[in-house]
């Protein structure tokens, strides 16, 4: 992988942020473990399909179903996170890779279920699109998505932006606050089964059918 030094390229930020803070990023994962706990039951996954988690972070998705047998690979494009996740997974099936999720080096349909947990809001809408479409292109039956709940309450917009981009450091909440991402999903031409609102409203989990 050729990491861009161009800032306006939504990597840059990405890697400058996640691989320094690396190591805490799991501090604030008890808000977070009931909402992943919630997608493995929400995936309807089966003993024996693979998984494959994009943006895997520090690997807590991935691991969260190797916990229950399932064969993962996670990917991301930050080493240090990826780390972190190798650090964890010691004696469960599971396999890092350091890819770039609009880029998928894997073929079609090779995962029954594939997860994308709380990226997709560091990323401009063409660049969502682009990973949206590489996740339709290599699973086989269902896609996980876990992304920040958002008011909707326009009046609100402002204001939950400012206080969320402080705690997730992403450039592109503003955006992301006033995104029809179910549209965005359309898009991509990804089947949007069900929306399941978790975490006391922080989060959403987008089901959607390849």
């Amino acid at each position: 992988m050729q990491t861009l030094k161009v800032k306006h390229d939504y990597r840059w930020h990405v890697l400058q942020h996640y691989n320094q803070h690396a190591y805490f990023y799991d501090l604030m994962e008890f808000i977070r473990r009931g909402t992943r706990r919630k997608a493995v039951v929400l995936s309807g996954w089966r003993p024996g399909e693979r998984v494959l988690d994009i943006c895997t972070g520090t690997g807590e998705l991935a691991l969260t179903f190797a916990s229950q047998g399932a064969r993962v690979i996670g990917t991301d494009i930050a080493r240090g996170m990826l780390k972190r996740a190798v650090n964890k997974s010691l004696g469960l099936k599971s396999a890092w890779v350091e890819m770039d999720a609009t880029d998928l080096a894997f073929a079609d349909n090779s995962f029954e279920i594939s997860l994308l947990s709380l990226a997709l809001h560091h990323m401009p809408v063409a660049v969502q699109l682009r990973v949206l479409k590489e996740l339709r292109r290599v699973t086989s039956k269902r896609i996980v998505i876990i992304e920040p709940h958002t008011p909707a309450n326009p009046r609100l917009f402002a204001l939950w932006s400012s206080v969320a981009s402080v705690i997730d450091e992403s450039e592109y909440m503003h955006e992301w606050v006033r995104q029809d991402f179910t549209n965005t999903c359309h898009t991509a031409d990804l089947d949007v089964q069900s929306v399941h609102v978790t975490s006391l409203g922080l989060h959403r989990i987008i089901l959607c059918g390849p």
